[in-house]
């Protein structure tokens, strides 16, 4: 069968959002992803720095690489900015932080992934529908700006234990009905899909034609292949969904990140 394109997730600087390899070493990142193969780049970005995405851009270029994705949770782990916040200033602060993202994905027609930069609901139970609105609006905004660009966004659902809504798939795709954009899919990481779904499978077939851009990490949130989850059953589902986008390793860089990023290249080539 043919291979899915694979992509790897790295963070340019140190973050505190754990799965991610070669944090604040996207040069040897890049360069090991070009070595064992990979086809893009999932980059993790909090403040866009213009240098440092115009050095990125070189890099990726360099290697023969395309730019699968920007994970953008860091603005909310690294500096507490989230779509749900009430304050203009946040919102505009993210909006400018998308736009620019949007610009430098669009010459790969990367994927913008809408993940734990949602926070959570905060509060009173009762203000949590005007947080959940004011999220909404802020997908349909950014993805507005992405369209004409040729730029998608993926809504991940992400476990229980971080965050407070949007944890399963069909959460994600009345999300997505909501929003209301041809421009924005889904986003699907087998690790919280373990902890939330009833069935896996059933969820990603659900999911269909929404169905953009997939994390492949194992139960442990470690390389593919390195704990309980029948990732080859899954990738069945996909090719009979007629998935076409990447299979990405966002995982824990152990061993080590060269160590894992070569047990995820040589579990994505035998599926």
């Amino acid at each position: 069968m043919d291979m899915f394109k694979t992509s790897l997730a790295i963070s340019p600087l140190p973050a505190k959002f754990a799965p991610l390899l070669f944090a604040g070493e996207w040069e040897q990142g890049t360069e090991t992803a070009a070595e064992l193969g990979y086809d893009g780049i999932e980059f993790s970005l909090c403040d866009p720095e213009p240098s440092l995405l115009d050095a990125i851009r070189k890099g990726v270029r360099a290697k023969g690489l395309a730019v699968a994705a920007i994970a953008t949770g860091q603005s909310y782990y690294n500096d507490g900015l989230s779509l749900t916040s009430g304050e203009p200033g946040v919102q505009a602060s993210l909006f400018e932080r998308m736009k620019t993202f949007i610009g430098f994905l669009a010459e790969w027609s990367g994927s913008l992934i809408i993940g734990g930069v949602r926070g959570k609901f905060t509060g009173d139970p009762q203000t949590w529908p005007d947080q959940r609105r004011r999220a909404i609006d802020a997908v349909r905004t950014y993805a507005e700006h992405a369209a004409p660009l040729n730029v998608r966004l993926v809504i991940e659902p992400i476990n229980r234990y971080e965050t407070n809504f949007i944890h399963t798939v069909e959460e994600a795709l009345k999300f997505i009905g909501e929003v209301g954009s041809a421009n924005v899919g889904l986003l699907a990481d087998t690790f919280h899909m373990n902890i939330e779904e009833v069935s896996m499978a059933g969820a990603l077939t659900e999911a269909g034609s929404k169905l953009e851009y997939v994390h492949f990490p194992d139960s442990n949130r470690l390389a593919p292949g390195q704990g309980h989850i029948d990732l080859r059953s899954l990738a069945r589902v996909l090719r009979r969904v007629r998935y076409a986008g990447y299979v990405g390793a966002e995982i824990l860089p152990l061993p080590d990140s060269a160590t894992a990023a070569r047990l995820a290249i040589e579990y994505f080539r035998a599926l």
